[in-house]
């Protein structure tokens, strides 16, 4: 996983994708908690906060947030965000949440858009940190990444800004790899690389963690038509680009 702080980082550096304002897109995101959830007053952990939006928005809610995040800047840009709560709790971590040391335990643990870092033993690991941090009858939200949209969209390149990022799917280990580079300069390319679970694949990869899926909650997300320039804000889940799952206990 040693891509993942400079494929990040170059992110943040050309697009500036985790210190944007707090938006639509971030308070929708947000409500997703309530229906597998329950309204607040809950207390959340999230993991990858990047700028912390969806904290915020999350602790607008009335939720007691504390968020993970592993690079400087977007940490920064979400601690600025936790001094505007005053009616609510938001509490910004810089650290990475496979070595953080916390002491107390929360009704929801959630990892929004970026599950999959590494290989399946790296996620059987952080799910067994996130079991450990739930409190009694507490829940786990991931977004996961579909194996069919990703394998459709192969090939697909884009220009955002002064951007270049092309789409790639490795089959044989179910493996979605997003390429990043500023135009001109492909061989400076960045990329990150992301498992995606199917379902099954899911249920053996929790096989080991003492957490299960709660299948019948899975609602798919959208979809985006490169081709039409187009999103689908509903789709089928062999459709989807991700899919958010809630796990229980055991």
């Amino acid at each position: 996983m040693n891509w993942v702080e400079d494929f990040y980082s170059k992110q943040e550096e050309w697009l500036g994708v985790y210190t944007s304002d707090v938006n639509d897109y971030h308070r929708k995101k947000a409500r997703t908690f309530e229906l597998p959830a329950g309204a607040a007053p809950k207390s959340v952990l999230e993991l990858g906060a990047g700028g912390g939006q969806v904290a915020f928005a999350t602790a607008e809610l009335g939720y007691s947030v504390t968020a993970i995040e592993l690079l400087e800047r977007p940490a920064l840009l979400a601690k600025s965000l936790s001094d505007k709560i005053t009616s609510h709790s938001m509490r910004v971590i810089q650290d990475d949440f496979y070595s953080v040391q916390l002491n107390e335990s929360f009704d929801i643990v959630c990892y929004w858009d970026g599950f999959g870092i590494g290989e399946d033993m790296d996620q059987v690991r952080l799910l067994r940190r996130a079991e450990q941090w739930l409190k009694s009858g507490g829940i786990v939200l991931l977004d996961i990444y579909s194996p069919w949209y990703w394998s459709k969209v192969a090939g697909t390149e884009m220009t955002i800004d002064t951007v270049k990022r092309r789409y790639e799917f490795i089959a044989k280990d179910s493996r979605m790899i997003d390429h990043w580079w500023m135009i001109g300069k492909e061989e400076q390319n960045v990329a990150q690389s992301l498992r995606c679970y199917s379902t099954t694949d899911l249920k053996l990869l929790l096989r080991e963690p003492g957490l299960c899926l709660v299948e019948e909650e899975i609602v798919p997300s959208g979809a985006v038509n490169y081709a039409e320039g187009t999103y689908q804000e509903k789709e089928i889940l062999e459709g989807c680009m991700q899919y958010p799952v809630k796990l229980v206990k055991r």
